[in-house]
């Protein structure tokens, strides 16, 4: 008997337990275009606003100071940017959005230093197929190509790095 009543009084309470309880609300909907093309201007802010603090950072260890300040002051606009377009997107439900850029930003620069390691990669192979197969031309050729993704991959790497990526060639790989 004690049984019978325990195991009513269990039941009892387990059914007010689980009629207290809500459904979990549905999950936001997919971002819409509106705040992508918002998303895509914060991240241009933000990458704009990094350049033109390493530009000013640079004129001041060249001693130009007139640029320094002129670097200084356009870094502030982007700034002010980036505030004015962080509110419109805190206010249609972004969390978080000038982090979510800077993420966003340093997730492009990986992935651009990752491809433009890939392609050093198969103009090394190239070239070392055309010297093999005795084809000059086309060895000077992928020299060329090769040189050429070299610039790029240091340009992006300069880039990663202005934009906070720590040891970007480490991450692609």
């Amino acid at each position: 008997m004690k049984k019978l009543g325990l195991m009513s009084v269990i039941m009892l309470v387990a059914g007010v337990t689980f009629a207290q309880t809500t459904t979990p609300a549905a999950t936001p909907a997919a971002t819409t275009p509106v705040e992508k093309t918002q998303m895509k201007d914060l991240r241009k802010d933000v990458r704009a606003y990094d350049n033109k603090k390493a530009e000013a950072k640079q004129a001041i260890n060249k001693g130009e100071l007139a640029t320094a300040k002129a670097d200084l002051a356009a870094a502030k606009t982007d700034k002010q940017d980036i505030k004015a377009d962080a509110k419109v997107l805190k206010s249609e439900g972004v969390n978080h959005p000038v982090k979510l850029a800077e993420k966003q930003v340093k997730k492009i620069d990986e992935k651009d230093v990752k491809a433009d390691i890939a392609n050093v990669k198969t103009d090394k192979v190239a070239e070392q197929k055309a010297v093999k197969a005795g084809d000059i031309t086309a060895a000077q050729a992928d020299q060329k190509a090769l040189k050429t993704d070299r610039k790029d991959l240091k340009k992006d790497i300069r880039e990663a790095r202005r934009d906070g990526v720590k040891h970007p060639v480490h991450r692609a790989k």
